[in-house]
């Protein structure tokens, strides 16, 4: 997820980023797919972005508007975290591009009944910033920290 070089740096842009990753376990299981944002506690006009791979690791990149590169500049965060369950009928978008309209509609249907029904991993209260309970501080030497679901409820970092 690197900017291109020929791309002008964005006003506001760190001069400064440190490799820096986020682990997301559910009861010590890596979760696949969560998104992550981490927001300056200071006003700012750049996020941290990543999504978690198959291993609960998402290695985070900088991002204003449509340029981002890789790293993280020091700091303390609020984490937003979300997760939207993959539903077991999910199908390949090359599949969809073959449907009409009215078989759409109904696999659209059929998918948000399975969604609504898989339980959430990532707490509700995760995806809001007003209502994240979780601060991340990164070092200057950047690293890598693991935020843990535990009980659906509560976290342990």
């Amino acid at each position: 997820m690197l900017g291109c070089s020929s791309q002008k740096v964005p006003d506001g842009f760190p001069s400064k980023l440190i490799p820096f990753s986020v682990t997301l376990l559910n009861e010590g299981k890596p979760v696949n797919g969560a998104a992550t944002v981490l927001v300056t506690e200071t006003p700012s006009p750049y996020n941290a972005i990543g999504h978690t791979d198959t291993k609960g690791v998402a290695q985070l990149a900088t991002s204003i508007n449509n340029y981002s590169k890789n790293g993280i500049p020091t700091g303390t965060y609020k984490a937003i975290i979300t997760h939207t369950p993959k539903a077991p009928s999910a199908v390949p978008s090359e599949q969809l591009g073959k449907m009409n309209m009215e078989e759409i509609d109904a696999y659209n249907a059929k998918i948000m009944k399975e969604i609504v029904a898989i339980p959430k991993i990532v707490p509700e209260r995760w995806g809001r910033i007003e209502s994240t309970p979780i601060k991340i501080t990164v070092p200057e030497n950047g690293g890598n920290i693991t935020v843990e679901i535990t009980n659906s409820k509560t976290y342990q970092q």
